[in-house]
């Protein structure tokens, strides 16, 4: 009954897509039980998530055509070229990292000829998973508390129509579009895409789910470069399950979670990047472990005013409780960054215990990074030549670090999360956009950060 209840939903898209969205939240608001919901995710996999295109606020999330004559593969697509297809899809990826990942493009644009449009890819399908969780307040109106609404049930009180309240689970449309690209990418290396004879292709709904991946330019690229470089599938096993685990966390019990966070988002992309350059060796591979702890730590810190908007605290709960913040703590300290007047002495007082919570924490986050960070400057002449472009992300960290130091490692300063517009911030900031520039230009140079 489960599965003829998502077959009927899914094939009253194309008639009546509003109701095909309201049967949809209304499986997931009865599936209580954990075993249900993973059936879902699961066993209907991408099926489900057609009912979440029908929404208009889902549109882009998956790339799929949103009509049922448009799904079905053209035949004039077997006369486009394949060179200018990969083009295409090439930019398309450069387009998405330079929107979205600023320092990840401007490294890209370091990288070896023969190797950048692998790289773009790879960074393209980053920044698409690593989007999921934030995109998922879109689809299931996750509300979120601000710094002028921290009171009433605490920070992390979430609840919506597919909510806990109501025995749903608030991170399912998210869980589903990263099952869609788990099952994409394990597809790739089992080469079941074209499998005709598999009985799921039968089906006709998971055919069309199947055939959808054709329109997805970030997939193609990707698969371009699995194909051509030999991309190892268990690093992008990783980074997507570590993300998925992400989906539900909001705030690391340990110092040591952030920095494996990191280990198996960021330094498996640095692993995945050294790949396309052909450098397969442990030294450099644990080089690029410690460059993608340190800059999985100071993303955390980097994020720290948009996890608190999000009701989330980018601080590791250790650490927390150590320097006694909570989400007040953060909100305090940011309200004290974007108004600095108009305030008692009470107000003051509590805006600057909470500045310096918060600065003692971030420095002991600073200082673990700084080691990550350090060791591998020691060890990078152990990287093969090619190989040393791979690691200019580390570059943007060490920017990061020196402006936190100029900011007197105030993480919500103005300058630090993209605000202020008086004179000392706005030259502040073009300072530190030229001073990375440089440094980036000498590691291209001399080869080493």
């Amino acid at each position: 009954q489960f599965l003829h209840s998502i077959n009927t939903c899914i094939y009253q898209l194309s008639a009546a897509p509003t109701n095909a969205m309201t049967m949809m939240r209304g499986l997931s608001s009865i599936l209580s039980p954990a075993a249900d919901r993973a059936r879902l995710v699961v066993v209907c996999g991408s099926t489900a998530k057609c009912a979440l295109q029908s929404s208009s606020t889902a549109t882009n999330f998956f790339h799929l055509p949103t009509s049922a004559s448009t799904i079905r593969y053209n035949s004039n697509d077997a006369n486009i070229s394949n060179t200018a297809q990969r083009q295409s899809d090439h930019k398309h990826c450069v387009e998405l990292v330079q929107n979205r990942d600023m320092e990840g493009y401007l490294c890209g644009l370091l990288m070896p000829s023969s190797s950048r449009e692998a790289y773009f890819a790879l960074r393209a399908f980053n920044v698409e998973i690593a989007s999921i969780k934030d995109a998922s307040k879109l689809i299931g109106g996750r509300s979120r508390p601000s710094p002028s609404s921290s009171g009433g049930g605490g920070p992390f009180d979430m609840d919506n129509e597919l909510g806990e309240s109501q025995g749903g689970d608030t991170t399912l449309p998210s869980r589903l579009r990263m099952q869609w690209w788990r099952d994409a990418i394990a597809d790739v290396y089992d080469n079941k895409s074209n499998d005709a004879a598999s009985p799921s292709s039968q089906d006709p709904i998971i055919r069309s789910l199947t055939s959808s991946r054709k329109f997805n330019p970030t997939l193609r690229s990707l698969t371009h470069a699995i194909e051509t470089h030999g991309l190892t599938y268990r690093f992008l096993r990783r980074i997507m399950e570590a993300r998925e685990e992400d989906l539900s966390i909001t705030q690391y019990e340990k110092r040591r979670d952030v920095a494996q966070y990191g280990e198996d988002t960021v330094s498996n992309i640095l692993y995945l990047s050294l790949e396309t350059v052909g450098v397969r060796d442990d030294e450099s591979d644990k080089v690029a472990s410690d460059i993608g702890v340190g800059l999985g730590v100071l993303t955390a810190l980097r994020s720290t005013a948009f996890r608190a908007s999000q009701g989330e605290c980018s601080i590791p709960l250790d650490l927390a409780t150590k320097h006694d913040i909570s989400m007040d703590t953060l909100y305090q300290a940011w309200d004290a960054s974007i108004n600095d007047g108009d305030k008692d002495s009470e107000q003051l007082e509590q805006a600057a215990a909470a500045k310096e919570s918060l600065r003692g924490a971030t420095m002991e986050m600073v200082e673990m990074a700084s080691f990550h960070f350090h060791r591998a400057r020691e060890n990078q002449g152990k990287v093969p030549k090619e190989g040393r472009m791979c690691l200019l992300p580390a570059v943007c960290g060490l920017k990061y670090l020196d402006s936190l130091n100029e900011c007197n490692y105030d993480v919500l300063h103005p300058v630090l999360v993209g605000g202020g517009d008086d004179a000392a911030a706005v030259a502040l900031e073009r300072r530190r956009k030229l001073s990375l520039m440089m440094m980036m230009g000498r590691t291209w140079l001399t080869g080493t950060f």
